[in-house]
């Protein structure tokens, strides 16, 4: 009876000695970072043609030279996170993307009937913002949708001309956690529709573009 005593008495003291954990989720206060590469689709970038005022004798409408439309292909980038939780579903982050765009722009209906040229301009591409995102579950594969707002910048190859715009965006993903506890690495997929104010071409107006990314996220 006095052994199961002792043993009932030394319960309590052997549970408060064990080696804590980790909590299973991220609480409030939890830091998460990551980064990995972003695909954003292409566009139309509009078109414009290159004409000339007739001779006043002849009237009539400008003379057209040339016709030229462009397009800015599909590009993929690199994109980070940094971002807070506030508790254990709801986190704000800061996001940044860069990406190499390309606008190609082709000439035809050469009035002189010269053969169609196509010629291709770099540009570097800057979008920084945030993001509120909330998680659904907790487990190793958590589902989530996420919105917010950034600041775009692109330059010319030659750094000279400088487009600046607003972007805002919303969408979802996964992140699939490779193990258990308050710090841990996992693997994070999400795909959303970015709305830009402007962005590189001949037309100046608001593109929609689906964009996804793809990267590791730690957490701790």
């Amino acid at each position: 009876m006095a052994a199961i005593a002792a043993i009932l008495l030394c319960l309590p003291v052997a549970a408060a000695a064990q080696t804590y954990v980790g909590r299973t989720t991220p609480h409030a206060g939890s830091i998460e970072i990551g980064g990995g590469v972003t695909w954003t689709a292409g566009y139309d970038a509009g078109s414009s043609d290159a004409t000339e005022s007739r001779n006043t004798t002849t009237g009539g409408s400008p003379l057209t030279l040339f016709t030229s439309s462009s397009r800015v292909p599909s590009v993929t980038g690199v994109g980070a996170q940094a971002g807070v939780y506030l508790t254990s579903r709801v986190s704000v982050e800061g996001v940044f993307q860069y990406s190499k765009p390309t606008l190609v722009t082709s000439l035809d209906d050469d009035f002189e009937n010269a053969a169609p040229l196509e010629a291709e301009g770099g540009l570097a591409s800057y979008l920084v913002g945030g993001s509120l995102l909330y998680h659904f579950g907790a487990g190793r594969v958590v589902p989530f949708v996420a919105g917010g707002a950034s600041y775009l910048r692109q330059l010319d190859e030659a750094n000279v001309d400088v487009l600046t715009g607003s972007e805002i965006h919303g969408g979802g993903g996964v992140k699939v956690w490779f193990s258990s506890g308050g710090s841990r690495a996992g693997l994070r997929v999400d795909a959303q529709l970015s709305s830009r104010s402007k962005s590189a071409g001949f037309e100046d107006t608001r593109r929609i573009l689906p964009v996804l990314g793809a990267g590791i996220v730690f957490v701790f």
